[in-house]
């Protein structure tokens, strides 16, 4: 299985962990314990930036992750580049803050 949310290109058949949850709440727990690994470096910006400054910022950073020289350095330095783009990361947040208390508890009950 895959402990991600999402799969690697390079494992298509190969389960996501959530894929093996028997419940909702097995769903949610998980995702909530998983979401940490996209969040791992984000942007953030102020709240006041006004929304065609996002969309800028946002189209630059996902240029520059598809930059074929940006991606030849990278694989020099045998890194692997899996960017999120900034909508899907803020859906993300905004999901696992509207996660209930108690499906959150039981998370950090596994997490001891």
């Amino acid at each position: 299985m895959q402990l991600s949310l999402k799969k690697h290109p390079d494992l298509p058949d190969v389960p996501l962990i959530v894929d093996l949850a028997k419940t909702d709440e097995q769903r949610q727990i998980l995702k909530l314990i998983f979401a940490r690994q996209p969040l791992g470096r984000p942007f953030s910006r102020h709240p006041a930036v006004p929304q065609d400054r996002i969309d800028t910022l946002r189209k630059a950073f996902m240029d520059t992750m598809a930059d074929k020289d940006f991606l030849a350095e990278a694989d020099k330095a045998q890194l692997e580049i899996t960017p999120i783009d900034g909508a899907s990361l803020q859906k993300l947040v905004t999901e696992v803050y509207q996660t209930p208390p108690a499906i959150a508890q039981k998370a950090a009950e596994i997490l001891r």
